[in-house]
């Protein structure tokens, strides 16, 4: 199990990569993030709740919200959907 909490730990570390280097280099953001996506699956590590919100599960680009992200707020099913200005991807996450 040590390589697993290994896997989290640097994951969480492109994540916060990641958003430090958005405003000056997103592609290398998007790069992160597939990074971060291709450990998960060899160590068979789920990249954890909180930071899926933040990327597009489709083309793998990093999300800031309003920049490259639309969000809404769904209180009638009580869901968050977010879209993907990249590719325009929908994904749905309840609060």
């Amino acid at each position: 199990m040590g390589s697993q909490r290994i896997a989290e730990e640097r994951i969480r570390i492109l994540f916060n990569q990641a958003e430090e280097k958005f405003d000056s280099e997103p592609e290398l953001s998007d790069r992160y993030m597939e990074i971060a996506q291709r450990i998960g699956e060899r160590t068979q590590t789920s990249i954890p709740g909180n930071l899926k919100k933040h990327f597009c599960s489709s083309c793998g680009s990093y999300w800031r919200h309003g920049d490259n992200c639309e969000v809404r707020i769904n209180s009638e099913n009580q869901l968050i959907e977010y879209k993907c200005l990249k590719c325009g991807e929908k994904q749905k996450h309840g609060y």
